[in-house]
Formats: C-alpha cells, structure tokens, sequence
C-alpha cells in the first residue's frame, strides 16, 4: 500500500524547529492531528497539526530516551477523539543523522500504544515518525494485519512538492536517502 503522510511547507518548518532546537542533544517529541483520505493503493495523512510536549509534558528526557507524561497523552488523545483525528507520533534521536530506525523501545511502546489507538481512536490509520538529525523513517499501523508497516513517503507541500523517502522504503528500494 502506498501510505504517505502530507505536511504543509511552514507546519514541517516549524515542527523541525521545534523537535531540534539549538543546542540540545536529547530527544524530542510530539503528536500530529491528522485528516485520512483513502484511495485505490492506500491512505493519505494530512496532518492538521502539531502539537510538540515541551519538559511540563515529559516524565524523563535524554539523548537517548524520552517518556511523556501519562496526563499528556491522555490529553492529547482526547483532543484527538474529539476531533475525529488519526495521531501521528513524531519524535527524534538525535544521536543519529542518516539512515535513522525506530528502535526496539520504539517497538515496544507502539505495540501496545497502537492498538489501544484503534480501539480508543478508532482506526486512523494512526502512524510514526523518526527523525535523525539528515534521515527520517515513518510507518503506519495497519489494524486489520495487526502489523506496523512503512510509510511510502513524507510529501512536503509548498512552492514545489517535495517528497522525503523514509529508510525503511529506501532499504526496501536499496538507495540512500536525504
């Protein structure tokens, strides 16, 4: 299937700004309301919005981890459900720059955070993205499969179109990527 999340030029500026400020070497996170549209070969993710967990929202934060508060995401979710959203999960690590991965804590987390998405949410699709500081990675979790599986491509919408490959899909292709 051929998923891809969509994001408006300025909302992608201000996102990367936001999840990579000076200065700082620890990871960073945040959630996305995001629009489906679906359509004969998968899904699109609009997102609406972002919504970035400044250090009030955060249990723990460090170069290699970070934890958001319970009273945040419950927050959030309920904003989501309100607004008949899909959630989009997008955090950083920072340590890496090209051919950024989800890591096994990564997995872990969204192996319980994803179904309880869908059985709360409904069925999105609802999605993640990685962020190095020169690569991205995205997937999506398919509720039927029961399975998490990559996003085809991140479009960035402005004066010109611009797509970002993930390195899962560039691995699959076997290029390198931004």
């Amino acid at each position: 299937m051929k998923t891809c999340i969509l994001i408006i030029e300025q909302e992608y500026s201000s996102l990367i700004n936001k999840l990579f400020p000076p200065n700082s070497a620890d990871e960073h996170f945040g959630f996305g309301f995001a629009g489906v549209s679906r359509h004969s070969e998968g899904f699109n993710i609009l997102l609406r919005t972002f919504i970035f967990a400044d250090h009030s929202c955060l249990e723990k934060q460090s170069g290699g981890f970070i934890r958001p508060k319970q009273e945040f995401i419950k927050y959030v979710w309920e904003l989501a459900k309100n607004s008949d959203s899909a959630l989009i999960d997008f955090h950083t690590h920072p340590f890496c720059s090209k051919g950024v991965s989800f890591s096994s804590i990564d997995d872990n987390s969204e192996n319980k955070s994803f179904p309880m998405a869908v059985d709360y949410l409904g069925e999105g699709p609802h999605s993640s993205v990685v962020f190095g500081r020169d690569s991205l990675d995205a997937r999506w979790y398919d509720p039927q499969a029961k399975i998490r599986k990559p996003i085809f491509g991140i479009k960035i919408i402005g004066n010109r179109l611009v797509t970002i490959t993930p390195t899962s899909i560039s691995r699959i292709r076997g290029k390198n990527n931004i």
